[in-house]
């Protein structure tokens, strides 16, 4: 079986949508046109700028895993055999706002040859990132170099220079100018400074209540869930027109009716970003470490990861998707 990394941009579309292996049939909720409608609006929330610059990172790894973080809000991991080389991903939904941003690199030990995990970073671990600024829809060769880092030599050798290290971290400050303000995860509640047992049962209970929405594919719940989240999508990518809301929205209605298999929700841990502010349950398994989410769904030939980032708004006490 295939196992599929999907970019983030393509992930929060909820390609998480799984079903139990149940006929299709038997379980579409039926759903009311407004829905459709109110998701088909959104592009009525954003405005249009003289410039819409998307920012992407654009990075290559060999011989180690990797987790990457903007604002300390993850947007990829990978902890598979093999290298990366120049994967490009957009970056917009983690820039809340004009000015400094931070970026971190985490780097872990390769899996070997023989199929085993190194206890350490080896000599040939390398990793080199760049974050780039072009306009929306423009050319991919076009664009404006923002930040850069790769990985250094011990001295006098080509040998990486934490080889040996179980671990090694990175924090870089990148400048971003950009036309919108979202509010993110800005006044969310700091989710470290409650009962870690308690919030625990809380995020699994809204984990599965999501699985239960796309097990039953019930579009309207759905779409209540994720719409404070595609308003803040749609104005980070500049997504203002009404095909733009009419693609978003068929992208991800299909992809919640789609045939799809889900397993349990099992072998997770409880993890904390944005300072506190965001919660993710992740995978723990080696197959499936690297994934951002413990959702998981499956073809008859694919495994997809699912990213289901939860926060608890301002005065609230409800855990719900914020990317």
């Amino acid at each position: 079986m295939k196992k599929l990394i999907i970019s983030a941009l393509v992930i929060i579309s909820g390609l998480g949508s799984c079903q139990q292996k149940d006929p299709a049939a038997s379980t579409v909720k039926s759903h009311d046109g407004n829905v459709d409608q109110k998701m088909l609006d959104i592009f009525k929330q954003v405005k249009t700028y003289a410039d819409n610059p998307w920012y992407e990172i654009e990075f290559s790894q060999d011989a180690c895993g990797y987790e990457i973080l903007v604002n300390d809000v993850p947007v990829q991991r990978y902890f598979l055999a093999g290298s990366v080389n120049e994967q490009r991903i957009q970056i917009n939904d983690h820039i809340l706002k004009t000015g400094k941003q931070e970026i971190t690199i985490r780097l872990f030990p390769p899996v070997l040859s023989d199929g085993s995990v190194s206890q350490t970073l080896v000599d040939a671990s390398t990793f080199k990132i760049k974050v780039i600024r072009r306009k929306a829809g423009g050319s991919l060769e076009d664009y404006k170099q923002v930040f850069e880092f790769k990985t250094s030599h011990k001295t006098g050798t080509e040998n990486f220079l934490a080889s040996g290290q179980k671990a090694f971290e990175f924090k870089g400050i990148f400048n971003a100018e950009v036309p919108y303000q979202l509010e993110g995860w800005t006044h969310s509640k700091d989710l470290s400074k409650e009962n870690q047992d308690d919030l625990l049962k809380e995020a699994v209970k809204a984990y599965n209540n999501f699985r239960d929405v796309l097990i039953r594919k019930d579009l309207n719940t759905y779409a209540s869930m994720m719409y404070d989240k595609e308003v803040e999508l749609a104005r980070a990518f500049y997504w203002n027109s009404s095909a733009d809301s009419k693609e978003r929205w068929k992208e991800m209605s299909g992809t919640v009716l789609e045939k799809r298999d889900i397993l349990p929700l099992k072998d997770f841990k409880m993890v904390l970003y944005a300072g506190g502010k965001v919660l993710a349950l992740q995978p723990t398994s080696e197959m499936y470490k690297d994934y951002l989410s413990a959702i998981h769904a499956q073809t008859s030939d694919e495994d997809i990861q699912v990213s289901f980032l939860l926060h608890k708004k301002a005065g609230s006490n409800e855990l719900t998707p914020i990317r």
